[in-house]
């Protein structure tokens, strides 16, 4: 596939998911009493998220790449530097954030979030074109919990107020 229609996809994925997430959000925030503004920026975060990381193509050879992943051995590695790392962790802040102004657990939805993308990366091994990354799954989970601490710090000002 190239790159640009990889891209395509990525961007059409992402965009259905977050229009999904669009629509729930009322009837989620209802049912938990969760606050709507917060509930949107979670789900709309998430599907974002899911959007550009989910594997868009499966071809064969995924056990081996599996493997790889496991023994942290992935071979393809991308070269992004410093702005990779900062990337992985800046994107996923937000899903910190509105994750703890929604519920109020930041350690949950920390904990959530770090399992959901240690998933998402063993996943991605079924995709030729993307790289599972102990790394990656770090500075995301890093991203998260950021996102949570800022969180956490706006619901006490708030409290304060």
């Amino acid at each position: 596939m190239s790159t640009q229609h990889h891209s395509l996809v990525m961007a059409a994925l992402g965009l259905l998911l977050a229009l999904a997430a669009a629509a729930l959000h009322r009837p989620l925030a209802r049912r938990t009493g969760w606050p709507r503004g917060a509930t949107a920026g979670l789900l709309v975060s998430a599907a974002l998220l899911l959007g550009f990381t989910l594997p868009d193509q499966l071809e064969p050879g995924s056990a081996h790449r599996l493997a790889a992943c496991l023994a942290d051995r992935s071979v393809r590695t991308l070269q992004g530097g410093a702005a990779h790392h900062a990337a992985n962790v800046l994107l996923w802040l937000p899903l910190g954030l509105f994750g703890t102004l929604a519920t109020r657990r930041p350690l949950l939805v920390t904990a959530l979030a770090s399992a959901a993308w240690a998933a998402v990366e063993l996943v991605q091994t079924l995709d030729p074109v993307r790289s599972c990354q102990y790394l990656d799954w770090g500075n995301n989970t890093a991203g998260v919990l950021l996102g949570a601490l800022l969180g956490r710090q706006l619901l006490r000002r708030r409290e304060r107020a």
